[in-house]
């Protein structure tokens, strides 16, 4: 199985746990920027006001791998969902 097809599963496991899932701050940022990463590539927005906290935090948190490839970044989520949730490769 090719490491997009592992991506595109995990992000499926993801996108399917309840919506009062508790996961940490720091955590979804890490799911968040490997994400963004995986599917856009480097980071291609402007910097939000530092007034506007939570999407500034998400823009930093993308910046700060600029230049990881993709694949790379697909590898790096699914690396972050396992220690998350173990449980979730029974699915495949």
């Amino acid at each position: 199985m090719s490491v997009s097809d592992i991506f595109e599963r995990c992000v499926t496991f993801v996108n399917a746990l309840p919506k009062n899932e508790v996961i940490s701050v720091e955590n979804k940022l890490l799911l968040y920027k490997y994400f963004k990463q995986a599917t856009v590539g480097n980071c291609n927005i402007p910097a939000p006001s530092i007034f506007n906290f939570q999407e500034r935090k998400k823009y930093e948190a993308w910046k700060s791998i600029e230049n990881l490839s993709q694949d790379e970044a697909k590898k790096k989520y699914v690396e972050t969902v396992s220690d998350l949730y173990p449980e979730w490769k029974m699915d495949m």
